[in-house]
């Protein structure tokens, strides 16, 4: 099926491992974009050798440093010249009908930015299984109107009376890796534009995490946008014991559901969250209480 408006734009770092299943899974949507601009975030593996390959089918832009997610979709939906544009994370697999049913749910929904359902592939592993129950990247089995917000590894941006300059204007660390979807999903329900959840656009996680790679994961998606402020003591404690009192809910449901492998990962979670937002109280008061 062809299309007059739609260009797709894939941010990526260090993404050697999965970008060429992505990119094989936009070449066979039913629905084809006009264009395809991948934007490559200064990666040090082997990325950029692979994109090579696929010189006659893609545009790639290549940052002279690794300046994080926001700048990296503010370039490409700038730089993209289409109404409706894209967008799929490096570590994404989508199924062939996905662009097709995101747009047919946009038009129907009059929605302006519109995501769909992403399930983890490698479910078998346990860092997986813990990340699709405790931070899963969709809103459940059915469509939804309005919903929080849109997440950023695979959604449909209609751009048609936006600011582009704007939509991810986003500064600061701790928007590098994670909290840009949410903040301009936020920011679009403030001027009344209408945010749509299709449950029948799939796609897959192709990531697998182990504990570490988790444990950081989790923090930044709690914590995104606290790395802009400074850290107060009391705060800081109250947070810790806050994810303390969360922990022990999950090991109960993990034990209760016999999941005794997600026990372990929720203990490494809880010692990594309090180290790390310890450490980050530190260093934004100076190493001063």
């Amino acid at each position: 099926m062809k299309n007059t408006d739609i260009s797709i734009y894939v941010p990526v770092y260090n993404g050697e491992k999965t970008i060429e299943k992505c990119l094989n899974s936009i070449f066979n949507q039913t629905l084809r974009p006009d264009n395809i601009l991948v934007v490559n975030d200064f990666s040090n593996d082997k990325t950029s050798e692979i994109l090579k390959k696929y010189s006659e089918k893609i545009v790639v832009h290549e940052n002279s440093k690794n300046y994080g997610l926001s700048f990296s979709r503010n370039f490409a939906i700038n730089k993209l010249n289409s109404r409706y544009i894209a967008s799929i994370d490096a570590d994404v697999e989508l199924d062939q009908k996905w662009l097709e049913i995101l747009f047919e749910d946009m038009r129907k929904n009059q929605a302006t930015f519109i995501g769909g359902r992403m399930f983890e592939k490698h479910i078998e592993n346990p860092c997986n299984l813990w990340r699709s129950i405790r931070i899963g990247q969709q809103w459940g089995d059915k469509s939804l109107g309005n919903p929080n917000f849109v997440f950023g590894c695979n959604n449909l941006l209609d751009t048609k009376n936006l600011n582009k300059k704007k939509i991810y204007n986003l500064k600061g660390e701790y928007f590098k890796t994670n909290g840009e979807d949410i903040e301009f999903s936020i920011s679009l329900k403030k001027k009344n534009y209408k945010l749509y959840y299709s449950s029948l656009a799939i796609c897959q996680h192709l990531l697998d995490d182990n504990y570490r790679s988790l444990s950081n994961r989790y923090w930044r998606y709690v914590r995104y946008g606290d790395g802009l402020k400074k850290r107060n003591f009391i705060k800081t404690l109250k947070n810790s014991f806050r994810q303390f009192k969360k922990t022990i809910k999950w090991i109960v449901q993990d034990a209760y559901k016999l999941r005794f492998n997600l026990i372990i990962i929720n203990i490494f979670v809880l010692i990594y969250f309090i180290k790390n937002d310890f450490k980050i109280y530190l260093k934004s008061n100076d190493g001063n209480t």
